[in-house]
């Protein structure tokens, strides 16, 4: 009887901790994709959101040449637009009506973080530097320089 007591007791335990450990890798794999600074886009006379009508995001000079991002998306208030995994800057062109666009550089490092052996590595970032177009654009401001796996807003930009 004791033995069995201490075998049901060893096989809860087990369970227990391999569970446990499971959920643990479980959440902190999921949350890790392609990572990518999230923009807020506000006005600066209110600092209320600001939504448009109509906005495309390009990245130029990807290594598949320029990628849209985003295409003729209608009340856009955020976005997590990704950085360059191979370069150090990153070009983005926001295009916000046929005549009217802007041109962001975002300057960064980037720094490769082992997550496991299915997930592989994950590329971190570090915001160095935005600079910017004033074709709409008033200002950028960078909230947060450091882009991981927090889920934070990185950068403002200012209308």
């Amino acid at each position: 009887m004791r033995h069995l007591l201490k075998l049901l007791f060893f096989t809860v335990f087990t369970c227990c901790a391999v569970s446990f450990f499971m959920a643990c890798g479980e959440a902190s794999e999921s949350s890790v994709g392609r990572l990518s600074p999230l923009f807020k886009f506000v006005t600066k006379s209110t600092l209320k959101e600001k939504s448009f009508d109509s906005l495309t995001v390009v990245a130029l000079n990807t290594v598949r040449g320029d990628s849209i991002i985003i295409d003729n998306q209608k009340t856009v208030t955020s976005a997590n637009l990704p950085l360059s995994y191979v370069d150090t800057i990153t070009a983005l062109v926001f295009k916000y009506s046929k005549d009217t666009i802007d041109t962001v550089w975002v300057t960064h490092t980037n720094t490769e973080h082992f997550i496991s052996m299915d997930r592989g590595v994950a590329m971190f970032y570090h915001i160095n530097k935005v600079e910017h177009t004033k074709h709409l654009i008033d200002s950028i401001a960078i909230v947060n320089s450091e882009v991981n796996i927090n889920e934070k807003e990185n950068i403002r930009i200012y209308y």
